[in-house]
């Protein structure tokens, strides 16, 4: 069973295409159905890229709008460089990495992306909540650093507690609503939580 897995993954056409097209993931290509779905993007725009290694989705964000954007990538991981993107080395809820944030955006993001997933434990209910909670605290930092009209993008662990974060991104957002990508892997249990038009 193991081998098997292994050999589908390694034959992932998603996972080739990445290779290919010179992206660190394939999580690239989940930004670009959400991009495509919502058009998210646009030049100029100013995007904070929370639990951003290896650094896929920063890289989407630069080549899509041309390097036109500010793009501010964070992780506790070290993240190689990539041209245009500033990137910090630490925890998003740390108030000296928030305040680097702001000196950086001052008048605020347009856009917010958590690939941010937390550490599994194989047991459904735990994952579900500990994504619950990450997931909170990213819409914790949309509260205070996104421009109304700003937008928000999450990936999630769906289970019991989603409702409740997809409730509260609607009392946030004029707009929220679950995705799919086609480039998740077939056996994850994750979706993303997509907001629209930032309210308060």
């Amino acid at each position: 069973m193991a081998k098997a897995w292994f050999k589908n993954r390694l034959n992932d056409h998603f996972l080739l295409k990445s290779r290919a097209d010179d992206y660190r993931s394939r999580a690239a290509y989940k930004l670009e159905e959400i991009n495509q779905k919502y058009n998210l993007l646009k030049p100029g725009c100013k995007v904070l890229d929370l639990g951003a290694a290896p650094g896929s989705w920063s890289q989407y964000v630069m080549r899509t709008v041309k390097g036109n954007a500010k793009i501010i990538a964070i992780d506790l991981l070290e993240i190689e460089p990539i041209d245009g993107v500033t990137i910090l080395q630490g925890d998003f809820l740390d108030e000296k990495n928030q305040n680097k944030i702001i000196e950086l955006a001052p008048k605020g993001l347009d856009l917010i992306l958590s690939d941010i997933a937390p550490d599994t434990t194989g047991l459904h209910y735990a994952d579900t909540e500990n994504s619950f909670i990450m997931v909170n605290l990213a819409l914790d930092i949309a509260q205070k650093l996104l421009k109304p009209g700003g937008s928000f993008v999450a990936k999630v662990f769906e289970g019991a507690e989603y409702q409740t974060l997809l409730k509260r991104a609607r009392s946030m957002f004029e707009f929220a609503k679950s995705f799919n990508p086609k480039a998740s892997l077939n056996r994850s249990r994750e979706l993303f939580l997509v907001a629209r038009n930032f309210i308060k």
